[in-house]
């Protein structure tokens, strides 16, 4: 046998799997590099994914923020029932304000509240019921989208145990008396000066005099 041809055979063969053992080290090599960008692109995308969604609930909070605040600096209520005609979408985004900002909840919840009460004492020279309360507490709806509800949970004036019969708009005097702080937001402030001057001249009689 031809010698060239003995040996010919066998170093074809390992060239063949040279070949091969090149092709798959490229072939994982390419893989893990495929892997790799598919692991940075997805990681780049749930990153982009989570910045939008706090972009998103940060726009939403100073939203939530922004007509509540708007509407109450710029409620005017009018008569006795002025409470019921809050639209539904305020009540819904102080409900939204109990966990978001805490502080602005309070604020302007208890703005609209002074501002009740002080129309109350200039229009009709006393407070007015703003709820009753059932006898039986399982009557009551405690997750009813109402302001009283809304004030009840910033006070935690209401007993689940034992209902009170009535609330009349004068309760706000108790919540500023026990949170004088909030007298610091001037609208506040300017409101409650007025209900001290108002119940001044109801207790002296004065608007009876005139």
């Amino acid at each position: 046998m031809n010698l060239n041809k003995v040996l010919f055979l066998p170093i074809l063969f390992l060239l063949f799997n040279c070949n091969q053992k090149q092709e798959k080290t490229e072939n994982r090599i390419h893989s893990e590099s495929e892997l790799k960008t598919q692991s940075e692109s997805e990681t780049r995308n749930y990153e982009k994914y989570v910045s939008e969604l706090k972009t998103q609930s940060e726009s939403e909070t100073r939203n939530y923020e922004k007509y509540v605040s708007e509407f109450a600096l710029n409620f005017t209520p009018k008569g006795t029932s002025a409470l019921d005609s809050i639209p539904e979408n305020i009540i819904k985004g102080f409900r939204e304000l109990r966990t978001i900002d805490k502080s602005a909840h309070e604020k302007y919840l208890t703005l609209i509240f002074t501002k009740l009460y002080a129309e109350h004492l200039q229009c009709c020279h006393q407070s007015y019921i703003i709820e009753h309360f059932p006898a039986d507490k399982t009557e009551y709806d405690f997750d009813k989208l109402t302001m009283v509800n809304e004030f009840a949970f910033m006070s935690n004036y209401l007993d689940n145990e034992k209902l009170p019969e009535i609330w009349t708009s004068g309760i706000i005097e108790k919540w500023l008396a026990e949170n004088p702080e909030l007298l610091e937001f001037e609208p506040i402030g300017k409101y409650n000066q007025f209900i001290k001057t108002a119940s001044e001249k109801i207790k002296n009689g004065d608007y009876w005099n005139n």
